[in-house]
């Protein structure tokens, strides 16, 4: 199966208590069968949610199905994959938000 590659970097930039944090942070290289970005930008048209939120769904969504898809037999995710499945084929049939409201 062809795969788009990606570099996720997390940096933390702040504590529970809002004090600045320096130097922590995770990056990974990982595949995914679909275009994430393009993912995001979906979930941004279709979601009355900030950009920072619909970019959180997005890939997120897209790390954790990827996973559940290429560990299908792992009893783990057994139970998850099918409620999973069902929460993107709701996302995917969302009509696109009205663009004349303003988001938070």
């Amino acid at each position: 199966m062809n795969s788009y590659r990606y570099r996720v970097t997390v940096e933390k930039l702040s504590d529970a208590k809002g004090e600045a944090v320096h130097g922590q942070s995770l990056s990974f290289y990982t595949a995914n069968h679909d275009d994430i970005l393009a993912i995001v930008e979906r979930v941004q048209a279709k979601f009355p949610m900030d950009a920072g939120t619909a970019a959180s769904l997005g890939v997120g969504l897209k790390l954790f199905s990827e996973v559940t898809l290429t560990r299908r037999n792992d009893p783990l995710f057994a139970q998850i994959r099918p409620a999973l499945s069902e929460f993107i084929q709701q996302l995917k049939q969302l009509p696109e938000k009205d663009k004349s409201i303003a988001t938070v």
